[in-house]
C-alpha cells in the first residue's frame, strides 16, 4: 500500500516512475515520460489482480511508442487536416505527421517528452501523483507558450481519476485526452471482441476517407455505432458497414448525451473474468479506438499487440464544428482556463 518511485532511463533521459497500490492491490503504474499511465493492474471476480492495459514490454522502448500507450496526447488529440486551422483571424500550419495531417499534437509532441513531476502525496483523497509540461510558443507551429497539469489519483475505492488543467498566454489550440488500452481479460490474454460496451450517444461525427471529421454527424440508430444498451463488441468490429472497414474498426468520435448524476458516460466489461470498467467525465465526446493499426508490438506478459486486442477510450473535447467567430472548435484563449475531469471505476460484477 502506497507510493514507490524510482528513477529509470528512457531514450537517454531520466524518467521518474511511480507505483502506486491501493489497499485492495490495486496497481497504477505511471511515469513521467509522457505523463504516461503505464500498467493498471486489478482483480477479478475471484479476486486475481492482473494487468488490464497493453504496455510495451520493453519500458525503455517509450521514446518510440508509435501507439501512444498510457500517454497523455496533445497539444490537440486527433487529426487536423492538412495540419490546417484558423485562429485569432490568422491561418496556421502545423507540421504533417501521418500522411498529410497532423496526428496528436505532432511528432516528440508532449506525449513523448519528460514532464516534470509535481505533487506526490498520500491522503484521504487518495494516492496521487502530479505532473507538468511547458510547451514553449512554436512547439510543432502551435502558436503561444501552453502550461498544462495532469494529476492522477488512486483511492481505495479502485478509481483512478485523471485531472487536466491548462493555460496559454495568446490563443492557441488545446484539446488533450489520454491514451490508455484497456483489456479486460486479464494480461490482453484474449480480444476485446467478446467484451461488452455501453455508451451514452446518440451519434457519431460523420468523417471522410482519411478519417477526418466534416462537420456532420451520423445517427447511431439502427447500426454497429449503436452502444446505447450494453452488448459485446464483436458485430462492430466485423461489420460491414463501409464507416467501420474504412477504420478497420472502431476509430469514431461519439458524441455523448446528458446522464443523470453519477451514471457513467461509458461501460467496459468482461463477462468470462468479471471484471467492468465504468468511465465518468465532464467532456461532451469520447473517441473509442480498438488498436485497429496494431504492429505486433512486444508487449508485456509475452503477447504481441493485434487488431482489437484492446480498446481506447480518449475523452475530450468535440472537434468537428467552429467557433461562432470562425476560429478553430477546440481554440484556448488567455482569459481561459482548460479542465477536464475524468474518471475509471473498476470493479467485479
Amino acid at each position: 500500500m502506497g507510493i514507490v518511485q524510482t528513477s529509470i532511463q528512457i531514450g537517454g533521459q531520466d524518467v521518474q516512475h511511480f507505483v502506486l497500490t491501493n489497499r485492495h492491490g490495486m496497481v497504477s503504474e505511471l511515469m513521467s515520460w509522457g505523463a504516461t499511465l503505464v500498467d493498471v493492474r486489478t482483480a477479478d471476480r475471484d479476486g486475481v489482480v492482473e494487468s488490464v492495459t497493453l504496455a510495451h514490454e520493453d519500458i525503455g522502448t517509450y521514446h518510440e511508442n508509435g501507439p501512444y500507450f498510457g500517454c497523455i496526447v496533445g497539444r490537440v488529440a486527433g487529426r487536423i487536416a492538412h495540419g490546417r486551422f484558423h485562429l485569432d483571424g490568422q491561418n496556421h500550419q502545423l507540421p504533417l505527421n501521418q500522411g498529410l495531417h497532423h496526428l496528436h499534437g505532432g511528432a516528440d509532441a508532449m506525449s513523448h517528452q519528460v514532464w516534470q513531476v509535481g505533487e506526490v502525496s498520500e491522503s484521504e483523497r487518495g494516492l496521487s501523483v502530479a505532473f507538468h509540461y511547458h510547451s514553449e510558443a512554436d512547439e510543432n507551429a502551435y502558436p503561444a507558450t501552453l502550461k498544462v497539469s495532469v494529476t492522477y489519483v488512486l483511492n481505495d475505492e479502485n478509481q483512478l481519476s485523471v485531472d487536466y488543467q491548462a493555460n496559454a498566454d495568446a490563443p492557441t489550440l488545446c484539446n488533450l485526452t489520454h491514451h490508455a488500452y484497456f483489456n479486460l481479460s486479464g494480461n490482453a490474454r484474449r480480444t476485446v471482441h467478446d467484451h461488452a460496451l455501453q455508451v451514452h450517444a446518440a451519434a457519431v461525427c460523420e468523417m471522410d476517407a482519411d478519417l477526418l471529421v466534416t462537420g456532420g454527424e451520423w445517427l447511431v440508430a439502427n447500426s454497429n455505432f449503436d452502444f446505447r444498451t450494453l452488448h459485446t463488441l464483436d458485430a462492430a468490429l466485423r461489420s460491414d458497414d463501409a464507416r467501420l472497414i474504412l477504420a478497420r474498426g472502431i476509430d469514431h468520435y461519439f458524441v455523448l448525451n446528458d446522464v443523470i448524476d453519477h451514471q457513467p458516460q461509458v461501460v467496459l466489461q468482461d463477462e468470462i473474468s468479471g471484471r467492468r470498467l465504468q468511465v465518468f467525465t465532464d467532456q461532451p465526446c469520447v473517441v473509442l479506438y480498438a488498436h485497429n493499426y496494431a504492429g505486433g508490438e512486444s508487449l508485456r506478459h509475452g503477447m504481441v499487440g493485434q487488431s482489437h486486442d484492446a480498446l481506447c477510450i480518449e475523452t475530450q473535447k468535440l472537434p468537428h464544428r467552429s467557433l461562432p467567430n470562425g476560429d478553430h472548435a477546440v481554440a484556448l484563449y488567455p482569459n481561459q482556463t482548460y479542465r477536464q475531469h475524468t474518471r475509471f471505476c473498476f470493479d467485479p460484477v
